[in-house]
């Protein structure tokens, strides 16, 4: 879907779903904070070494950020913005995170996912008020074409400032549900039946011995 469409005409839409998304990314972190497994219980002993899948996925991040920034800047009169480009970022963080384990990725790169759902939300609302100033309603668009050296005629559009927002909003609440999701620890009687499992195996393996 034509971005300009999101941003634009439902703008206020658009505005709410992101809140609701963003809403239910922290109702899941919160359901699952306590059943998030410790550093030392996600990945026991010496890390298992993927060299070559590692060094992939360190080549994917440049270049899919590339893609998702190229996204973002073309999605306001054509194909791509905020929505798509937030999801593309989070695809080599989630192959990191398969290959490398959570704590090794978030040690490296340190994004706060919870921040950066505020941080988007709050980008989005001052970008909307920002049309009061000049007397029209919230959310309305403003456009502008530069004339640039060498460049030529650049449009812009003040809509970017709130697919800033929306952007920054997706990519945190997908990375902060999937990561959460992805690090749950089993529960105490999944873990007691396996237990009586394979104490039930190993007598019966005795028996057959004797």
């Amino acid at each position: 879907m034509v971005n300009v469409i999101l941003v634009d005409f439902r703008g206020f839409d658009t505005f709410g779903e992101i809140t609701v998304f963003g809403i239910a990314a922290l109702v899941v972190h919160a359901l699952l904070r306590r059943s998030r497994m410790a550093p030392e219980q996600i990945m026991p002993g010496p890390p298992m070494k993927l060299p070559v899948p590692a060094d992939l996925a360190q080549i994917m991040f440049p270049l899919t950020l590339t893609v998702s920034i190229f996204l973002f800047l073309r999605g306001h009169n054509a194909p791509g913005g905020g929505f798509i480009a937030g999801l593309v970022l989070a695809v080599p963080l989630l192959i990191q995170y398969v290959i490398q384990g959570s704590a090794s990725v978030e040690s490296r790169f340190g994004f706060d996912y919870i921040r950066c759902i505020g941080l988007g939300l709050l980008i989005a609302l001052l970008s909307g008020a920002g049309s009061l100033l000049f007397g029209v309603p919230f959310l309305t668009s403003g456009h502008l074409d530069l004339q640039l050296p060498l460049i030529g005629e650049v449009p812009l559009a003040s809509a970017i400032g709130f697919d800033t927002g929306v952007y920054l909003v997706v990519f945190g609440g997908v990375m902060l549900i999937l990561s959460m999701m992805g690090t749950v620890k089993p529960s105490r009687s999944r873990n007691a039946r396996n237990g009586e499992i394979d104490i039930h195996r190993r007598s019966a393996r005795t028996g057959e011995m004797h």
